[in-house]
């Protein structure tokens, strides 16, 4: 029986191949997160126009109505107290606003430092099976080689 080994020729230009191969993964997750962090910040927007706009048309009927108290109001006391509700509805109006806004900024905060995390770990990933390549190469072939 001969022994006989099989020489590998090392292919030049594999390291090369490699890295881009890395920076391409690399490269396709965080377009992927910039998109999906496009679209939600989009939805963000739409559903905050869409509360806005639900709290103008319910309050819309109560400044009708005060507008035309407004106008058929005889004394100045009777004015003073809808010009007071309408500060307060403006008020009120502003102050749940803020509160949506509020919202939907941790909202975006934890969206986006959920997309950080899922970059950091496909870098770490790529990194790790990029650097340990052989050893997973030589266990992938010792377990192939044993069934």
């Amino acid at each position: 029986m001969e022994n006989t080994q099989k020489s590998f020729i090392r292919q030049p230009g594999r390291k090369a191949e490699d890295s881009i191969r890395k920076m391409t993964i690399y490269k396709d997750s965080a377009v992927n997160a910039m998109k999906d962090s496009l679209e939600f910040d989009k939805k963000i927007v739409e559903s905050n126009d869409e509360y806005i706009k639900k709290l103008r048309e319910a309050d819309a009927t109560e400044y009708d109505i005060l507008k035309a108290n407004m106008e058929k109001a005889e004394s100045e006391e009777e004015r003073s107290a809808i010009r007071s509700r309408l500060a307060e509805m403006n008020a009120q109006r502003y102050k749940k606003d803020t509160e949506n806004k509020e919202f939907y900024e941790k909202q975006q905060e934890s969206h986006r430092n959920h997309n950080l995390k899922i970059l950091a770990s496909v870098a770490v990933i790529t990194g790790l099976a990029y650097k340990f390549r052989k050893p997973l190469m030589n266990a992938g072939k010792a377990l192939i080689t044993k069934v």
